[in-house]
């Protein structure tokens, strides 16, 4: 135990003590708050003016629209905070039809391009009685943006509220449209629970957009830890290897003590990380005086699945990178790391929408995806069976040692292994033969 902890204080020191490892630490949540930012002045540099040119083949549609254009233009800007809008305000140009419409879409074309014109709506003279055949596609909107854009999130339904208010008036109902048409607030809503102590029913809360803040922070911060907690190992002890380093340091311990060092290492590095990390998203809370939001509840589970990942992970990398001559030959086997944290992020949005459903639960079981799914069904206002969390948390336990046991018989023959890089099938050899 005394090797493996002399030999774990110093790649430890040598990591967090690095200009590359400090210089990360501080770099990475200014990146982080730097996206925020980027976004957010980007957000209000679009919300100036655009200029929308209508062309109205029904005759009687385009003042509609435009009106409940500008009537969803001015919610934006009631509901955000501080009074800032954050989408653009659309003025709008009412262009008569010309006989020749291709020509009169490519003059307008050249004006979006120029950048006199945003977009051109082009409204089709059946739109006001539209057919269900899929196939028929009464309104066109031309742009020189990207599918996505502030547009796609308010043109479209403006334009046809704009075409209900006028199928309305021709059915002699026009003085009842708005309030046919009107919005209701739709309130999102916490769960009703049940205090377990005293078993009185607790009334739910408004969920708060913070809410959803945090369960991804968590998974992702569980990501990001792991990954640079374990990853450098691949190509490092490759590079030890082929500078034959451990063929020194075998004279000192065995191959487990060393394998088990730098694991303890990675654990360390990982757990540094992760406090610095976590200290500063508690006061990123406190200071923007929602610190009541903090899982303060679920910092021991993320504690725990950290490390059991970082053994994994690091174990694995160790392994992985003793098998390779050179750490060239490393990133061939890197996909092997990377799956393992990857998956559960392809996996982000369906286990958010369900977190309790049969996907997201069977998911939250499969111990190399245990960490990071079961942190964010926990997470999530509703919450998991107690039993749950303890259950995956074994699973993963075990699982972890069943990986630490396989990579040492790797580690141990692949020190001292030379040539190519195995493949998968030989490392599955070299453990059935240790």
């Amino acid at each position: 135990m005394n090797r493996i902890l002399l030999v774990a204080r110093r790649d430890y020191l040598q990591t967090i003590l690095s200009k590359a490892y400090l210089i990360g630490l501080v770099i990475v949540p200014i990146l982080i708050g730097g996206s925020f930012l980027v976004t957010s002045i980007a957000m209000r540099g679009n919300a100036k003016n655009q200029r929308v040119a209508i062309i109205d083949h029904t005759g009687v549609a385009a003042s509609a629209v435009i009106q409940a254009a500008e009537e969803a233009s001015r919610k934006p800007l009631v509901n955000a905070p501080n009074g800032l809008r954050v989408t653009p305000h659309f003025v709008f140009e009412e262009v008569k039809p010309e006989a020749d419409e291709t020509a009169q879409l490519l003059a307008l074309s050249g004006r979006v391009r120029r950048g006199e014109l945003y977009l051109i709506i082009d409204i089709s003279a059946d739109a006001l009685h539209p057919s269900s055949d899929p196939a028929k596609e009464p309104v066109h909107f031309y742009s020189n943006s990207s599918g996505v854009d502030q547009s796609g999130f308010s043109l479209p339904a403006a334009v046809n509220d704009g075409l209900r208010r006028v199928r309305l008036s021709q059915v002699g109902l026009d003085a009842r449209a708005p309030d046919i048409l009107r919005d209701v607030p739709v309130v999102s809503m916490n769960l009703v629970t049940k205090d377990p102590a005293t078993g009185n029913i607790v009334r739910a809360e408004k969920k708060n957009p913070v809410q959803a803040v945090v369960p991804v922070f968590l998974t992702v911060l569980l990501l990001m830890v792991v990954l640079f907690g374990a990853a450098p190992h691949l190509g490092a002890v490759a590079e030890d290897k082929m500078q034959r380093v451990f063929e020194m340091l075998l004279c000192s311990a065995s191959s487990f003590e060393l394998m088990m060092g730098k694991v303890l290492a990675s654990v360390g590095t990982s757990l540094t990380s992760s406090i610095f990390y976590v200290i500063g998203g508690l006061a990123v809370l406190a200071g923007m005086a929602v610190f009541g939001l903090a899982p303060l509840n679920l910092l021991p589970w993320f504690f725990a699945y950290l490390i059991a990942d970082v053994v994994m992970l690091s174990a694995w990398s160790v392994a992985l990178g003793s098998a390779c001559s050179t750490p060239q030959d490393a990133q061939s086997l890197a996909f092997l790391l990377v799956v393992p944290v990857m998956v559960p992020m392809l996996l982000l949005n369906p286990v958010m929408q369900q977190p309790n459903g049969a996907l997201a639960t069977a998911m939250s079981f499969v111990p190399p995806f245990t960490p990071m799914i079961m942190l964010l069904r926990q997470a999530m206002p509703g919450g998991v069976p107690w039993w749950e969390p303890w259950l995956g948390l074994a699973g993963m336990t075990v699982f972890a040692a069943a990986v630490v046991w396989a990579a040492a018989r790797i580690f141990r023959i692949g020190i001292l292994s030379q040539g190519k890089a195995p493949k998968i099938a030989e490392l599955a050899e070299w453990v059935v033969r240790g």
